[in-house]
């Protein structure tokens, strides 16, 4: 439950930090320690310098990499600067006359919304009289919102003294007191000084009601000779992600400011204020998010001149509700969704709209994003046309959620292969383990589950349970937060005595891993055994591969190449100086049909691997069998087994038309992604036929052409009940073919 500090409380509060303020008020500050690697807490929800006021203001100074671009670019569009000499440039490097910021200052309050007289009070200072009345109002204008005091006894200004970075963040500090941050009613998007650090929402949840305002930190650690209210200026400016330092945990308050970094104080001023580009914009809380994304949107609307405009409509629709837009006019599928009318969401008194969206997953827990347009028009100009309308846009995507754990270890996965006793590990020669959790997108119980995807989710807290044989460590490993990739590593370590003689000794250990990964019990789990051997190695394992599921014909002959590795019960390599025989092709067959390696076989080398290479004849849907014999010597290793070889031919400019089926049996299409190549094959119009295509080429899928996407294509072309159909076929690389991918039937 959440609740305000009682009032009683704070007034008491207030009295007692009010008279330390006066004390304080003439006296260097006395700092505290910097925080290690301190985050603002109070930053902007939204940004003003979006949309028209993110684009380039064209100063020849400030090129697109420059790390205040982006800052520089905001306050040029929102008129504040003008630049240098003839306005083509910034000077981002040249330091900050006090007239000069005092004309920024000016130009900022007016933007930000702070009341302005247009013949402010004369403030009595007595240097400033040569100085243009442009340069005149704005300083007296800023010294009656006391924002300036002047310099030496009150009376002089110093317009001509560079301003110091000390100087910059009280003058910042002092306008932002004086503005009204973006506010939806009690609901905070932006902060001034006042806020930092002051009682706002306490958790009671266990208790825990605060007696004082929280503390506000920043990182630097040279601010011991400022004055209290520099100092306080400096951190609060910090906590609201406005000022930093000049690096990690330097401010340098006594440097003198360059117009870079006044750019930077001031954008941060602008994102915490009402102030947003003219027309129409629109922004969100969060973009992206695990399983489901709730947001927050903000619609703001401004005139000209950057004033907020009150009580008018804005039509707001999504992609999903337009049925998308027609390519040629730009205008929805669904006219009357996307045209403007006066009953849309209407801005509040400040020109904003705040409403709650959210967007879920797919169905299958995919990944889902959903794009929102917001528009203004008239009577005149009712009708959207998307890129011509001034609209505004924001997508939210949901992101595929954690719904398993992985648990896997850096055992060789060939002794994690190892069915009968996987995850065997030689004792005398390896005494770590490394065991990692890794987030997926399928429940540990769900089918498929080998083949899930990880999940870069952070943050996530998984408990540890570790099994020694056949007792649970108490207390047990201290749990572990998921990293950015969505994962975490823990390391075992086999300590305990054994008697290196005894060839029995055996010990499991159990690393199980669990927690709630996706706010939605029950909790997932999942584990890894890991078994300490001391056993002899032995040849516990043959995998038997060839190149590649097909062979392509060449001089009506096919060439495949087999390749057997043996491995014993830890993953090594095994069975070096043994032979086996290895037949390719139906040994009934005509000669020249098939090969073998003959009696004397095929010798295992000392890494574990033998090979054998057979060149046939073949015929384009033919397919070779492949025959890995047992291994000589004393052991009972099963022979390992390898599918069959299609042989193929290349596809000529005559197979046009030829078409096959994606079915769950008896299906006529072999896609080779790696190789941007498919085989129609079986009972397909043509058998045995190897097409290649690439990005040049056009994929119609669905009657919709998706315009050299090779991605798309492969993905309909091996999703079952989809047929391929070869319209036109150009083996030359730089042709042009044409394929198109429908419903079966």
């Amino acid at each position: 439950k959440l609740m305000f500090a009682s009032l009683s409380r704070f007034r008491r509060l207030v009295a007692v930090l009010s008279a330390l303020a006066l004390m304080a008020s003439v006296l260097a500050a006395a700092p505290l320690a910097a925080a290690d690697d301190p985050e603002p807490d109070y930053p902007a929800t939204f940004s003003a310098c979006i949309g028209e006021a993110a684009e380039d203001a064209g100063f020849t100074d400030v090129p697109e990499v420059h790390k205040n671009a982006g800052d520089i670019n905001c306050i040029a569009y929102y008129t504040i600067t003008k630049g240098t000499g003839d306005g083509t440039t910034y000077s981002p490097g040249m330091s900050v006359t006090r007239e000069h910021m005092a004309l920024f200052l000016f130009r900022l309050a007016k933007v930000v919304g702070i009341d302005v007289a247009s013949d402010p009070d004369d403030a009595g200072f007595t240097d400033i009289g040569d100085l243009g009345s442009e340069s005149q109002t704005a300083i007296n204008h800023l010294a009656e919102l006391n924002i300036t005091k002047g310099t030496g006894d009150g009376t002089t200004y110093s317009p001509a003294d560079a301003v110091t970075r000390g100087q910059m963040a009280l003058f910042i500090a002092r306008l932002m007191d004086e503005m009204d941050p973006m506010a939806d009613g009690d609901t905070a998007y932006g902060y001034t000084p006042d806020d930092v650090g002051g009682v706002k929402v306490i958790d009671t949840t266990n208790d825990n009601i605060a007696d004082a305002p929280g503390e506000a930190k920043s990182p630097f650690t040279d601010l011991d000779l400022v004055t209290k209210e520099a100092y306080d200026a400096i951190t609060a400016l910090w906590e609201l992600g406005v000022a930093s330092g000049i690096s990690t945990t330097s401010y340098v308050p006594e440097a003198s400011i360059i117009r870079a970094h006044m750019a930077e104080f001031m954008a941060g001023v602008l994102d915490h204020s009402n102030a947003r580009p003219a027309g129409v914009s629109m922004q969100v809380t969060q973009t992206t998010d695990f399983g489901e994304v709730e947001a927050t949107r903000a619609i703001s609307v401004r005139d000209d001149f950057f004033a907020p405009m009150a009580d008018v409509s804005v039509k707001v629709f999504t992609a999903t509700q337009a049925d998308g837009f027609d390519e040629d006019t730009g205008k929805c599928n669904t006219d009357d969704i996307c045209d403007w009318s006066d009953n849309g969401e209407i801005t509040n008194d400040h020109g904003n709209n705040f409403e709650p969206i959210d967007h879920p997953t797919g169905t299958g827990n995919v990944e889902a994003s959903e794009t929102w347009y917001a528009w203004m028009g008239s009577e005149d100009n009712s009708e959207f046309v998307k890129g011509s309308s001034g609209e505004a846009m924001v997508t939210l995507t949901a992101k595929a959620d954690a719904l398993g754990i992985r648990v896997t270890t850096d055992i060789p996965k060939e002794a994690t292969n190892n069915e009968t006793a996987p995850n065997q590990v030689d004792v005398g020669k390896d005494k770590t383990v490394v065991v990692t959790a890794q987030l997926v997108d399928k429940a540990s119980d769900a089918d498929g589950f080998d083949d899930a995807n990880p999940v870069a989710k952070e943050g996530v807290t998984l408990n540890i349970i570790r099994t020694r044989g056949t007792n649970q460590d108490r207390p047990g490993p201290a749990a572990m937060k998921t990293d950015a990739d969505g994962k975490v590593t823990f390391t075992i370590m086999h300590v305990a005595d054994y008697d290196e003689d005894d060839l029995t000794y055996a010990r499991p250990d159990t690393v199980t891993f669990n927690g709630d990964v996706n706010d939605d019990p029950p909790v997932e789990s999942n584990s890894v055994t890991v078994r300490w051997r001391n056993a002899s190695a032995a040849v516990a394992e043959g995998i038997a591969k060839t190149d590649a599921g097909y062979a392509i014909i060449d001089d009506d002959k096919v060439r495949i190449n087999v390749t057997v590795s043996y491995y014993d019960q830890y993953g090594a390599p095994a069975a070096s100086g043994d032979t086996l025989k290895i037949t390719v092709g139906a040994t009934s067959g005509a000669d020249g049909t098939f090969a073998d390696s003959g009696d004397g076989g095929v010798r295992v080398r000392s890494n574990g691997i033998a090979r054998y290479a057979a060149h046939i004849k073949a015929t384009a849907g033919e397919t070779k069998a492949v025959v890995v014999g047992a291994l000589t010597g004393a052991n009972t290793v099963p022979a390992p087994t390898v599918p069959a070889v299609l042989a193929v031919r290349r596809a000529h400019k005559n197979d046009n038309g030829e078409s096959g089926d994606q079915t769950d049996s008896g299906s006529q299409v072999i896609v080779d992604a790696d190789n941007d190549r498919f085989i129609i094959y079986g009972d397909g119009t043509v058998g045995g036929v190897l097409y290649s295509y690439d990005s040049n080429d056009r994929f119609i899928i669905d009657n919709n052409d998706v315009k050299g996407d090779t991605d798309k294509f492969e993905e309909a072309i091996t999703t079952t009940g989809k047929t391929v159909e070869v319209v036109v076929y150009s083996p030359d690389p730089d042709g042009v073919s044409i394929f198109t991918v429908k419903d079966t039937g």
